[in-house]
C-alpha cells in the first residue's frame, strides 16, 4: 500500500480519508483534491490493501472508484457498511448514472455519491459531512443501537408491557439497526410519532437531528418547500434562502406524518428524492446529495389509497420496506391501568392537583370503554379527571359521560329513538368525552369540523356551556 500523506501539515483532529482505485491517475487525483480539502488522504490499489488499512487504523471516509480490479466500488463499499459501519462510504462514479445511483441508496451502501470529473465543492462538502476525529469516531468501532430499556427510559411515554406492546417494541429495536425505509400504520391517536422518534433514537443517527413534518398542514408549493428548501423569490414570500427538512436533518431521520394526504405532484419528486437521495430547493439550479432516513407514517390504508389511484403505487412500495402497526388500545387493554397511572402522575404534577390515584369504579369504566380516540382520548380523559376531581383520587363521576356510561340503556320499542335522535346523543357524547374540543371531537367522528358546527346548529346549540353543565338533554 502507498500509505503516505499527500499533505505533512495536517492537524491530529483531521479526518482520515481513503482512496481506493485501479486507475493511479484517478485515484491521486481524488487523494490530493481531499488533502488540499483539509484531510489526512491515504491511497489504496484493491480492496485487500482497503481491509489491512481499515483493521489497523481508524478511517473517518472511505472513497471508492466505481470499478476496482477485483470487484465494483459499490460491492466493495456494501462489504465495508457491514464490518465498519462508522466509516462513511462514498462512490466516485463515470458521469452521472441514475440507475448506479438508486441501486446504492437502496442497498444503503453510500453515504456520498461523487461523478467524474469532479467539481472541489463537491469534495468540500464530503469533508464538511464527516464526523471529526476528536468526537471520538472510529473506523473500527460498533455501531452505537440504543437497548430497549435505555429508550424506554428516554422515551417514558411509551408505556405497556402488554404482549402488543412488547412485539411493537422488539421490531423498533430491530428497525432501528438498518437504514431502511419504514412506514408506520395505525389509528388516530396510537402514538405513531413515538415509534418514529424511538426507531430514531435506538439507531446509530440518534446524536443527529430527528425532524417531524406534517403533510397535510402544507399546501403542495409550501409542502415542497419544507421539505427541500427554497431559494430567494422562488414564490411570494421567499424572501431568503431557506434549507428544508431533508438537508437539515441529513445523517439523522424525517418523520413524514399523514403521508397519504401527499399530493399526488408530491409523491413524485418525494419517489425521486428516495431513489436518488438528492434534494433540489424550490427556484434553485443545483442538486445535492444527503443521507437522511426516511419514517412515515399514516392512519389509512395506503394499499386501498392505491387501489383508488390517490397513491403511487411505485411509492408506496419504496416507503413500506419496513412496514410497522401499532395496536389500537382496545387490542391492548391490559396496558390501560399503567397509561392511566402514568398520566394521572404526569397531569397531578402539572397541575399541582393532589389526586394520586383512581378508585376501583373509575377503573372499572375506564377498562370497559372502546377507547376509539386511542392513548391520545385516555391522556384527554384522565387531564379533565384531574382538573374536575375534588378529592385526592379520581373516581367514576369525575369521568366524562361517555366513559362513565358507556352503554345506551336498553328501550321498549315504542321508546325507540330516531336517527337524528342518535346522532345527536352520539355527537354530544364525543364532545363532551374530549372537553368540547370541537377539532378533537371532529377527528374522532370522522367528520369536519364545519359539518360538526353545521349539525350543532341544526341541534340548536350554539355553544358548549349548556351542555357542559347538564341542562341539554341527551335524549332529545
Amino acid at each position: 500500500m502507498n500509505g503516505r500523506w499527500e499533505k505533512t501539515d495536517q492537524s491530529v483532529d483531521a479526518p482520515t480519508v481513503l482512496v481506493v482505485g485501479a486507475e493511479p491517475l484517478s485515484r491521486r487525483a481524488l487523494t490530493r483534491d481531499f488533502a488540499r480539502s483539509g484531510a489526512r488522504a491515504l491511497e489504496a490499489r484493491d480492496a485487500d490493501e482497503v481491509f489491512r488499512t481499515l483493521r489497523t487504523q481508524p478511517v473517518e471516509c472511505l472513497v471508492a472508484d466505481q470499478m476496482l480490479a477485483d470487484r465494483s466500488g459499490l460491492e466493495l463499499l456494501e462489504r465495508v457498511r457491514q464490518e465498519w459501519p462508522d466509516t462513511a462510504r462514498v462512490l466516485c462514479s463515470e458521469g452521472d448514472d441514475p440507475t448506479l445511483a438508486q441501486r446504492a441508496v437502496n442497498r444503503a451502501a453510500i453515504s456520498y455519491l461523487i461523478t467524474k470529473p469532479w467539481e472541489p465543492q463537491a469534495i468540500s462538502d464530503v469533508i464538511d459531512r464527516l464526523p471529526a476525529a476528536a468526537s471520538g469516531a472510529s473506523g473500527s468501532a460498533p455501531p452505537t443501537v440504543r437497548h430497549p430499556a435505555a429508550t424506554r427510559a428516554r422515551f417514558p411515554d411509551i408505556v405497556g408491557e402488554s404482549p402488543a406492546i412488547r412485539e411493537l417494541l422488539e421490531l423498533v429495536f430491530k428497525v432501528a439497526e438498518t437504514d431502511s425505509t419504514a412506514l408506520i400504520t395505525g389509528e388516530t391517536g396510537t402514538g405513531k410519532e413515538l415509534i418514529g422518534r424511538a426507531i430514531h433514537e435506538a439507531s446509530r443517527r440518534s446524536d443527529r437531528v430527528f425532524s417531524a413534518v406534517n403533510s397535510a398542514a402544507f399546501p403542495e408549493t409550501l409542502l415542497e418547500s419544507e421539505l427541500f428548501g427554497h431559494r430567494r423569490g422562488a414564490f411570494t414570500g421567499a424572501s431568503n434562502n431557506s434549507k428544508g427538512l431533508f438537508e437539515h436533518a441529513d445523517k439523522g431521520t424525517v418523520f413524514l406524518d399523514e403521508v397519504a394526504e401527499m399530493p399526488l405532484s408530491m409523491q413524485a419528486k418525494l419517489l425521486r428524492f428516495l431513489q436518488t437521495g438528492e434534494i433540489r430547493p424550490v427556484g434553485g439550479e443545483i442538486t445535492r446529495y444527503v443521507d437522511v432516513r426516511l419514517v412515515t407514517a399514516t392512519n389509512k390504508e395506503l394499499e386501498k389509497e392505491v387501489a383508488e389511484g390517490r397513491f403511487r403505487e411505485d411509492l408506496y412500495y419504496r416507503l413500506a420496506v419496513i412496514p410497522i402497526h401499532v395496536p389500537p388500545l382496545r387490542e391492548r387493554r391490559e396496558d390501560i391501568p399503567l397509561l392511566a397511572r402514568h398520566f394521572l402522575r404526569r397531569m397531578s404534577e402539572k397541575t399541582g392537583n393532589p389526586a394520586h390515584q383512581i378508585d376501583d369504579a373509575a377503573m372499572e369504566r375506564l377498562m370497559m370503554h372502546r377507547w376509539p380516540g386511542n392513548v391520545r382520548e385516555l391522556e384527554n380523559v384522565i387531564e379533565r379527571a384531574v382538573a374536575l376531581c375534588r378529592g385526592e383520587g379520581i373516581t367514576a363521576e369525575d369521568l366524562p359521560l361517555g366513559v362513565r356510561e358507556p352503554r345506551l340503556p336498553e328501550v321498549s320499542d315504542d321508546r325507540i329513538q330516531s336517527l337524528p335522535g342518535v346522532e345527536r346523543r352520539h355527537i354530544l357524547e364525543t364532545l363532551d368525552r374530549v372537553g368540547w374540543n370541537r377539532k378533537r371531537a371532529a377527528e374522532l367522528l370522522q367528520i369536519s369540523t364545519t359539518t360538526l358546527w353545521r349539525r350543532l346548529k341544526e341541534f340548536g346549540i350554539e355553544g358548549d356551556q349548556r351542555a357542559r353543565s347538564g341542562r341539554i338533554s341527551l335524549n332529545g
